[in-house]
């Protein structure tokens, strides 16, 4: 290294050197430029014989040469990161330095590793991966699946496998193992390729997997059925519901038309109604006015004049409710009961404040009062004044 350096001494030409940051391995098939190129392919600068090949460049003088892992020192790396970072020799850890390292060592083992088993490692995972997480499972508990509308067990991958490989083998997961998103440890982001263990997993399930197939073909049929079945069904459905809304919306123009003849009719049931419940009322009123036209008894009397009111009689009902109240009145005081506060009201009212009942007015004119008749009252004591001078 000296000699290809412009120092004359090691310590000072090995600061002029820098990795590259290009590594080949001699198990890769296609060997680099700069590798077929140097006169010592598969040798280090010292002569021993290497796998690994670094690339290293002379800032100094821009000599190319490549040495092994034994003298592609922290130095070089260091130096390399400092100047790919922008950052000062010193920031640059051991940490880093031993990534810098498994890095281009370890995409070299995978780049070799993916050019002699690739396409067989893809034809056999690609074969089985499907068959691999419906078979490499714990079934768990029952759950309700909705998209096939039924109760199903649920199947947990196989993490870990049990037993002794090929006699009572419970494997696990190749797909969890390999390349599963939810895996952080799959063997597809920490190693870039299987390893070993994987690969005889792999090799035996493939090998089982032929005996398998039917099953796990009834298995995806059935549920591809199911699926089929269920869209079937909501088809039907869905015309069944449109059948149902068209029915209604033609039974809805039939009803509309009819709206005027039922109309109509409401109007007369209505108006009948409103016949019988007046004739009713009438004949109720009249039933009151027949029994308050009795000849009131003593105690009547005698209680009519113990509130100041006046001997009333049917004259004073105006409607079918004031003679049913009246009625009850005149029953009360007949068996000396004392009248409330709101009943004295109501008969005030009824007396002093409404207007006289025609048949208090018909009564006064006949009998030659030609006067006004402001109220009830009124009509009574007059009635009452004009009986008494005939007498």
């Amino acid at each position: 290294m000296t000699e290809l350096s412009v120092a004359n001494n090691y310590e000072e030409a090995k600061e002029e050197w820098i990795a590259t940051g290009d590594v080949w391995w001699a198990g890769s098939a296609d060997m680099p430029d700069w590798v077929s190129n140097s006169n010592h392919q598969n040798h280090c600068l010292c002569g021993h014989g290497i796998v690994y090949h670094f690339r290293i460049r002379n800032t100094e003088n821009g000599v190319e040469e490549i040495v092994g892992s034994d003298h592609i020192n922290s130095y070089l790396i260091m130096r390399q990161i400092a100047e790919e970072k922008n950052v000062n020799l010193a920031e640059v850890s051991d940490e880093q330095v031993e990534l810098w390292l498994k890095e281009r060592v370890g995409s070299m083992k995978a780049e070799a590793w993916w050019a002699e088993n690739g396409d067989a490692f893809t034809n056999m995972f690609d074969a089985v991966k499907e068959m691999d997480v419906w078979h490499n499972v714990y079934e768990k508990e029952q759950y309700y699946d909705a998209k096939y509308r039924r109760y199903e067990y649920r199947k947990v991958l196989r993490k870990k496998g049990r037993g002794t490989f090929g006699v009572d083998y419970d494997m696990a997961s190749i797909v969890w193992r390999w390349n599963h998103p939810d895996n952080p440890k799959a063997q597809i982001k920490t190693r870039g390729f299987p390893n070993e263990k994987l690969m005889m997993d792999l090799s035996l399930f493939f090998a089982q997997s032929h005996s398998m197939r039917p099953a796990f073909e009834a298995w995806k049929k059935e549920r591809e059925d199911r699926l089929e079945f269920l869209e079937q069904q909501k088809i039907i459905a869905e015309q069944k519901r449109k059948e149902a809304a068209e029915k209604a919306r033609l039974a809805q123009i039939e009803w509309d038309k009819g709206a005027p003849e039922r109309e109509r009719k409401a109007r007369e049931e209505a108006i009948r109604q409103e016949n019988i419940r007046k004739k009713r009322e009438q004949q109720k009123f009249e039933r009151h006015q027949r029994e308050l036209a009795l000849t009131p008894s003593e105690t009547f009397s005698n209680m009519c004049e113990y509130y100041g009111i006046p001997i009333f009689d049917e004259s004073f009902a105006g409607n079918a409710w004031e003679a049913e109240f009246l009625m009850s009145i005149r029953k009360k005081l007949s068996n000396r009961k004392e009248l409330s506060t709101a009943q004295l009201n109501s008969l005030r009212k009824i007396m002093v404040e409404n207007p006289p009942t025609s048949n208090q007015v018909n009564y006064l004119r006949d009998l030659g009062w030609e006067g006004e008749i402001p109220s009830k009252k009124f009509a009574s004591k007059k009635i009452a004044e004009i009986l008494g001078k005939g007498d």
